[in-house]
C-alpha cells in the first residue's frame, strides 16, 4: 500500500511539474519583445529611446538598437537580450556618444558580447551603404530610422581600422565616397 501511494505522489508530482513548464513555454512564446525592451529601459533608467532596429541572433538571443538625442551630441546604444526559461532578460548594454558636426556619415567600434559592431548615423537621403576594407572585405550594413538615420554592421569576422564607405542613394547613384577611422581601443 505504501509503494502504491508513493508511486500515485511521484506521478502527480512528476505531472505538475511538466504541466507548469509547458504553460510557462507558452507564455514565453508569446512574450511581446517590444514590451520587454520598453521594461528594460525603465530598468535601466533610460526614458528617452529610439527603437530602431532589433537583431535576432538566433531564437535565444536578440539585439536591440537604440538613440536618444541631447543638445551637442549623437548618442546611440546597442542592448542584448536573452530568452531565459523566465522570458526575455538583460544581459548587457553600451552606449556610445559622439558630439554632433554636419558630415554625411560617422561612425564608431564597440564589443557587446562576443560581437564587434560598428554603427553611426548617416543622412537621410542614404539608401544604401558599402563598405570595403583596405584587405578586400566587402560589407553593406543595415539601415534604421530613429531621430535620425542609422546604419549598424553586426561583425562575424575581424574589426577593422579603417574602411571606405560608399554612399548611393534609392536610384543606386553614387551619393558620397568616404574612408572611416575606427579605434577598435574601445573602452579606453
Amino acid at each position: 500500500m505504501k509503494k502504491r501511494i508513493t508511486v500515485i505522489i511521484v506521478t502527480v508530482i512528476a505531472l505538475l511539474t511538466i504541466v507548469s513548464y509547458l504553460i510557462s513555454e507558452r507564455l514565453n512564446a508569446y512574450q511581446d519583445i517590444e514590451e520587454v525592451i520598453e521594461q528594460e529601459f525603465r530598468t535601466l533608467r533610460q526614458y528617452v529611446e529610439d527603437v530602431y532596429a532589433i537583431e535576432f541572433l538566433d531564437d535565444d538571443r536578440a539585439l536591440v538598437f537604440y538613440s536618444w538625442d541631447f543638445p551637442a551630441f549623437y548618442n546611440f546604444g546597442v542592448m542584448e537580450l536573452e530568452k531565459t526559461w523566465r522570458g526575455w532578460q538583460f544581459v548587457e548594454a553600451i552606449s556610445n556618444r559622439m558630439e554632433r558636426k554636419r558630415a554625411w556619415l560617422k561612425g564608431t567600434y564597440a564589443e557587446i558580447g562576443d560581437h564587434a559592431i560598428l554603427r553611426g548615423p548617416t543622412w537621410a537621403s542614404v539608401d544604401k551603404i558599402e563598405i570595403i576594407t583596405a584587405d578586400g572585405r566587402e560589407y553593406i550594413p543595415e539601415l534604421g530610422r530613429a531621430e535620425w538615420q542609422m546604419w549598424y554592421l553586426i561583425l562575424e569576422d575581424e574589426p577593422f581600422e579603417e574602411a571606405t564607405f560608399i554612399l548611393y542613394d534609392s536610384d543606386g547613384e553614387v551619393l558620397k565616397e568616404e574612408v572611416l577611422e575606427f579605434d577598435l581601443n574601445w573602452p579606453e
